[in-house]
C-alpha cells in the first residue's frame, strides 16, 4: 500500500538547532562524520518518508506486511474489500553521499466481497494475488538540516504500470515527486513534513499529497511516532488519515517497526495495521 497525501500549508516554527550530519531520525549526536555512530535511517514506518540518504557505498533493505479494510453498506448493500501486502519491499542503493537509487515492488491480494442483507440476497466474493507494478526511483540531498532549514530530499519515483501480475496493471506510468522534510526539535524530537504530486496509474489526472508527523525517542533504541496525512485530487476528492506506531533499533543497522492508521472520513480505508524490519549491508 502506497499513499501521498494533500499538502500541509501551515508549518510550527520552533526556535532549535540540528545537526548537519546526523544520520538517525530521532538522535542528533554532536560528533564529527567519522566519528558519529552510522544509524539506520529507514523510510518505514508511516506514510510519509524520511529525509535521510543511504550513504555511498551501503544497500539498505526495507520490507513489510501490510492488512488493510474498508466496508461501507449502501440501502441493502454491504461491500467490503480487504487488501493485503504479503511482501512489499524497497532496496535503496548509496551511489553517493547526497544521492541513492531505489527500487519497489509488493506482492499483494486484494479481496472484494458484496452481500445482500435481505433474504435471498446477492452475494459475490472476489479475489486476486500478484505482483503490483514495479517501481523505479531515487532520492537526492537538496538541503542540510541548520537552525530553521530543514533536512531535505527531493524523492521521485515512476511505477511501470505493464510491469506487474495481470489484475494490477495500470493504463498508465504512474509517477510521483516528494520533497520529505525533517527538523530535530531535540535530541529526543523529530517534525516531519511532506508534500507531493503523484499519479496513481488508472487515470491521468494527479493528485497531492501532504503529511505531518512527529517522532520521538522513549527510550535509547525505541521509538514511537504519531503523523497526520490526507490526499487531495483534481475531483476534490479528500482523504484524510491519522497513524502511528513504535520502532525499535535492535542493532545500528537494524531497526524493527509496528504501526496502525484509520481514515477519517468515507473516502478512506477503515484502518490498517502493518509490520516490517529494515537492515543495512556495507562497507
Amino acid at each position: 500500500m502506497k499513499l501521498f497525501l494533500l499538502p500541509i500549508l501551515f508549518l510550527p516554527f520552533f526556535g532549535y538547532s540540528q545537526n548537519e550530519t546526523s544520520n538517525d531520525r530521532t538522535i542528533s549526536l554532536e560528533l564529527t562524520p567519522e566519528e558519529e555512530p552510522y544509524f539506520i535511517a529507514p523510510d518505514r514506518p508511516g506514510l510519509g518518508e524520511s529525509s535521510q540518504i543511504v550513504r555511498k557505498g551501503y544497500v539498505q533493505f526495507e520490507t513489510g506486511g501490510n492488512y488493510e479494510w474498508t466496508t461501507r453498506g449502501e440501502e441493502d448493500i454491504i461491500t467490503s474489500y480487504k487488501e493485503i501486502a504479503f511482501n512489499s519491499s524497497v532496496v535503496r542503493i548509496g551511489l553517493f553521499d547526497a544521492f541513492e537509487v531505489r527500487l519497489a515492488a509488493n506482492v499483494q491480494q486484494g479481496r472484494l466481497k458484496v452481500t445482500g442483507m435481505l433474504p435471498g440476497g446477492s452475494y459475490s466474493n472476489n479475489s486476486s494475488v500478484g505482483l503490483s507494478p514495479f517501481t523505479i526511483g531515487f532520492k537526492a540531498r537538496v538541503t542540510d538540516g541548520k537552525g530553521w532549514i530543514p533536512s531535505t530530499a527531493l524523492l521521485g519515483n515512476l511505477g511501470i504500470g505493464g510491469a506487474a501480475s495481470e489484475d494490477f496493471q495500470t493504463a498508465y506510468l504512474s509517477p510521483s515527486i516528494l520533497m520529505p522534510m525533517e527538523w530535530n526539535l531535540s535530541d529526543k524530537l523529530l517534525m516531519t513534513i511532506n508534500t507531493g504530486i503523484f499519479w496513481d496509474g488508472e487515470t491521468a489526472i494527479p493528485s497531492y499529497f501532504g503529511s505531518f508527523g512527529f517522532d520521538y525517542m522513549l527510550l535509547d533504541k525505541v521509538g514511537i511516532f504519531l503523523e497526520t496525512f490526507a490526499n487531495q485530487d483534481e475531483q476534490n476528492d479528500f482523504q484524510p488519515g491519522f497513524n502511528g506506531g513504535v520502532i525499535w533499533r535492535v542493532l545500528d543497522n537494524l531497526q524493527l517497526d509496528l504501526s496502525s492508521g484509520m481514515g477519517l472520513n468515507v473516502n478512506m480505508y477503515d484502518g490498517f495495521i502493518n509490520g516490517g524490519l529494515s537492515f543495512r549491508l556495507g562497507k
